[in-house]
């Protein structure tokens, strides 16, 4: 709140000129602050040349003391969890090497047991029934068996060519 000191105020009027909230007003030579008026800025104590205006800070009601009363703190530690990883990203390198693997070892196998099946049908129309049994040349590359499909004809028990032959005489003489 603010209040007029009468004995040092001289009645210039600097104090209610300089009120926003025109609170002061001149009284008989003297400054006068309504304090319902009053909003406390201060403004007038500042201007005030004299230092006739008071600035009174009453203390506020004494509230009943309460204590905080805060919980135990709690550390819980937590375990980071691994970003979220897609399906593909675990897939791919399983993925890549079963594609290098059929690359490298079932698609050359399939490639050349077709091409002898292909011969062999060419052979069938083109040569004598005796060529096409002796697992002769190949009219398309020229070229005896061809690498692991003859390998699986012979394992199979259907050898063809000479090998078979050579085992059949040995099985004779011995008898």
């Amino acid at each position: 709140m603010v209040y007029v000191d009468i004995e040092k105020c001289t009645g210039c009027g600097t104090c209610a000129e300089a009120c926003p909230v025109e609170a002061i007003s001149l009284v008989g030579g003297t400054a006068e602050v309504d304090q319902e008026k009053c909003t406390d800025c201060e403004a007038c104590v500042e201007v005030c040349p004299n230092g006739a205006m008071l600035a009174v800070r009453e203390p506020l009601a004494e509230r009943a003391v309460v204590p905080i009363v805060r919980p135990a703190t709690e550390v819980i530690q937590v375990r980071p969890q691994p970003a979220p990883v897609s399906l593909w990203v675990r897939a791919a390198p399983a993925v890549g090497a079963t594609l290098t693997f059929l690359g490298r070892n079932i698609a050359p196998r399939v490639a050349n047991y077709l091409l002898n099946a292909l011969d062999r049908r060419l052979s069938q129309g083109q040569a004598s029934p005796a060529a096409g049994a002796s697992g002769g040349v190949s009219p398309a590359s020229g070229v005896r068996g061809r690498g692991p499909s003859t390998a699986l004809r012979r394992s199979s028990g259907q050898g063809s060519g000479r090998g078979h032959r050579r085992r059949r005489r040995r099985g004779r003489g011995r008898r």
